[in-house]
């Protein structure tokens, strides 16, 4: 190691810049060959220089055997790639190589993949797993000859890259870019593969703050209500305009494939939950998507709810999918007792009972929660009005987010001093919407009463 070298080691003043040294030292190791510039879906030039590397080097969002690759920053790979579709991608990508389909392109979407000095795959992940499959595979002679064969075309050496076992064609961007942004506006042509919630989990980044503050359906839910009119627009810049072919009619009325694509990301934004992602995307039955329709009212609410709570509300509602029984916190919670409320619906209708039946049922093994049966009560005596529970999920989401906002502080002026819960949650809700729309059309607490007393029985006994 030269002085030059230890000198600056000793310099450095923590691990980041250890590794800024390192990842500057690799870069003047590997000679960059001509420049092209390239376009994303947006529009935006990004100058890139060609290289080529040993696919061992490159820093990919997946392993070869689809699993993740915790090395990889998340928020810049849009797509769920342990996903059997793009499995089978890779797998297509690796046993049909196209050499000269994976150099230039005009476009950050298409040919050889683009990273950043720091060798991690910013576009092409798909494309850099199938390279370095096929190379796995013995399936990459052609490609390698190919690379060797054209390599003065990119400005390279191709003594370099005949010592090479494993050469991959990249791209290293030169443009300083937001490069969360930049993966996703690479990606945006690979909407069209993706499965419905995969591509709401996509759309769903471009719902910012600032998006979602436009957010305005109707009471009703009706996301083409006027009052949307700035959030569409909104969603359609954010998305660009190489995507927004056939979401559009020809006098620039949104299409159903639009407000398909807008539904499925607010779900997505707000509930985190892949199970009502697709219940959105394939319920047919109306009344159910009554109920999905009233969770639109609520979603800007539930997707503030997602950002003050962060981590915690993504992890428990990820949860949910794998039969959780308890978590910790009023959004959690609130978020918990929707989906089980839902489910107890949906397993009504499906079996031809009254809800009231399943409850009872699930009563004698205690697999739902008394708040939860409240709800499902709700819901099933609300369902021809969405814009009823439209309202109530909107409250409790709103009051959930006060208390989170203000959770450092005592709330005893809005909940009498008792602690706050979530039955003292929808308590307040439900007086709430009975003085807006009548008696009885609130929460029936009726069953919560008969478990607690029960349970209390149970205890003394």
């Amino acid at each position: 190691m030269n002085k030059s070298v230890t000198s600056a080691l000793s310099e450095a003043a923590d691990i980041n810049s250890v590794i800024a040294l390192v990842s500057s030292l690799e870069r003047k190791e590997t000679h960059l060959g001509r420049s092209s510039y390239v376009v994303t879906s947006k529009g935006a030039e990004v100058k890139t220089a060609f290289k080529v590397v040993d696919a061992s080097s490159l820093i990919i969002s997946n392993n070869l055997d689809g699993t993740i690759n915790t090395a990889f920053p998340e928020e810049l790979q849009p797509r769920d790639r342990t996903r059997l579709s793009s499995k089978l991608q890779v797998n297509r990508i690796a046993s049909n190589l196209r050499p000269a389909q994976l150099t230039d392109s005009g476009m950050s979407s298409h040919g050889a993949p683009i990273v950043g000095p720091d060798n991690v795959v910013e576009s092409g992940n798909g494309r850099s797993m199938g390279i370095w499959r096929a190379y796995e595979q013995g399936q990459a002679d052609e490609y390698r000859q190919y690379l060797i064969d054209h390599a003065k075309e990119f400005g390279l050496n191709p003594d370099e890259i005949s010592q090479m076992s494993m050469p991959v064609l990249v791209r290293e961007r030169l443009t300083d870019v937001d490069r969360a942004q930049f993966a996703r506006d690479s990606n945006i042509s690979d909407l069209q593969e993706m499965a419905a919630s995969e591509k709401a989990y996509a759309d769903a980044q471009f719902l910012t703050e600032s998006v979602m503050a436009l957010f305005n359906p109707s009471e009703d839910g009706n996301l083409l209500a006027r009052s949307n009119d700035a959030f569409i627009r909104a969603f359609l810049s954010e998305i660009g305009d190489t995507a927004t072919a056939g979401l559009l009619t020809a006098d620039g009325r949104p299409t159903k494939q639009l407000i398909d694509r807008i539904q499925n990301a607010i779900f997505a934004k707000a509930y985190k939950d892949e199970r009502l992602v697709r219940l959105v995307a394939e319920e047919p039955d109306p009344e159910m998507r009554n109920i999905l329709t009233a969770l639109n009212t609520a979603a800007s609410d539930f997707a503030q709810m997602q950002s003050l709570s962060g981590d915690v509300h993504h992890d428990a509602v990820t949860g949910l999918v794998d039969g959780i029984e308890q978590v910790n916190g009023l959004d959690t919670q609130a978020i918990a007792a929707l989906q089980e409320a839902i489910n107890l619906v949906r397993e009504a209708k499906d079996n031809g009972q009254a809800v009231e039946e399943v409850i009872a049922q699930r009563g004698l093994f205690g697999d739902s929660t008394p708040e939860a049966e409240a709800l499902a009560l709700f819901i099933v005596a609300n369902n021809r009005s969405a814009k009823r529970m439209g309202a109530a999920f909107k409250k409790m989401a709103q009051k959930i987010n006060d208390e989170l906002i203000h959770k450092q502080q005592a709330l005893g002026d809005m909940f009498g001093g008792e602690e706050v819960d979530l039955r003292s949650i929808l308590s307040v809700v439900s007086d709430e919407i009975e003085a807006e729309f009548g008696e009885g059309k609130g929460l029936n607490f009726a069953m919560f009463e008969n478990s607690t007393a029960l349970n209390n029985c149970s205890t003394e006994n």
